[in-house]
């Protein structure tokens, strides 16, 4: 595909903005808000069953439960997991994650069913962090073979509640992203091949808060490196966000619907990056926007954890910024 016809596309699809929906209490609901979402150009459909086959290869669950392995993940966390699942882990990554909602009519005096629309973008950070040790240190003192080599790449998945599944798979689309798009796309301020840290371009009033506990559950590895895995860091900031709670097992419990946002609109938007400095480190940074809130309009969560040593837990720091809704009335 010609570069400039991708930029065409692919601007519009970012947002996945796919307008209200005009639904008529049929089954052919899903199927458009599918095909608004997952069938649109570049994006080439997926098998769903293959899909879930790759995330239960992964998965390590309760052997005594009746549900599967997963089941009670968050969609955001599955679609990493997922995405992981498919395409291999790589060190130096950054994760883009926006998520929105749609709703469509359910069975007759029931509520209508929330659909998860979720679109993961992963960043292959190695070349430039290569280039970048290699600028400071020289190429002789740099190990190539250290650096991944692979592609930029897109996920869309749309996700629905199903028998004790809080987000079972039902449509899926992967698309590649060319270097020359990817590098003028932004990561919540920060463009998203940087090797810098992400950080919003207005930088919120930040104010350091409690941060959740790594000691639960998961039917996923939580570590890798000596930090949290980014599954594990994505639940952490979805705890945080109070989009999930923590007993035993991490459950989703999900976030309310916005008035005034439409149908399929990212409202939620969050960067988890890994391998970008000498020590092992994660960071994750959440925007969680258009609150149903009289005073906030935005919540701005931000997570590290840098790992100490052998055996012994990473230092994890969470901060948090509030936005207020403008009042121009008042100002």
């Amino acid at each position: 595909m010609p570069l400039a016809r991708f930029l065409n596309v692919f601007v519009v699809m970012s947002a996945f903005v796919i307008g209200p929906l005009l639904l008529a209490n049929d089954k052919s609901d899903h199927d458009r808000l599918a095909s608004a979402f997952i069938g649109a150009d570049p994006y080439k459909k997926h098998d769903v069953e293959a899909v879930q086959e790759a995330l239960q290869m992964i998965l390590d669950g309760d052997e005594d439960s009746v549900f599967l392995p997963g089941a009670r993940l968050a969609p955001l966390t599955r679609s990493l997991l997922k995405l992981e699942a498919l395409e291999g882990r790589i060190s130096q990554a950054r994760f883009r994650i926006r998520y929105g909602q749609a709703r469509v009519p359910n069975q007759p005096k029931a509520a209508p069913l929330t659909i998860s629309l979720v679109q993961i973008d992963r960043f292959n950070l190695g070349p430039a962090r290569q280039a970048e040790l290699e600028r400071e240190y020289g190429a002789d003192k740099v190990r190539a073979e250290s650096f991944a080599d692979d592609e930029h790449i897109s996920w869309r998945f749309l996700m629905n509640p199903v028998m004790g599944t809080t987000a079972m798979t039902s449509a899926a689309a992967r698309a590649a992203i060319p270097q020359a798009f990817a590098e003028t796309m932004d990561c919540l301020g920060t463009p998203c091949t940087a090797t810098t840290a992400a950080k919003p371009a207005t930088d919120p009033d930040w104010q350091d808060d409690d941060t959740p506990s790594l000691a639960f559950q998961a039917d996923y590895a939580t570590e890798r490196y000596g930090v949290p895995s980014p599954a594990a860091l994505l639940d952490l900031l979805l705890i945080a966000s109070n989009a999930a709670t923590a007993n035993d097992h991490v459950s989703w419990r999900g976030y309310e619907w916005r008035e005034g946002v439409n149908p399929g609109t990212p409202f939620v938007d969050i960067v988890i990056e890994t391998g970008l400095g000498q020590d092992a480190h994660i960071a994750g940074l959440l925007r969680d926007d258009h609150l149903m809130d009289h005073e906030t309009r935005t919540q701005w969560i931000r997570l590290r954890a840098v790992a100490t040593a052998p055996g012994e837990a990473p230092i994890l720091n969470l901060s948090r910024a509030l936005v207020p809704w403008p009042r121009p009335q008042f100002d």
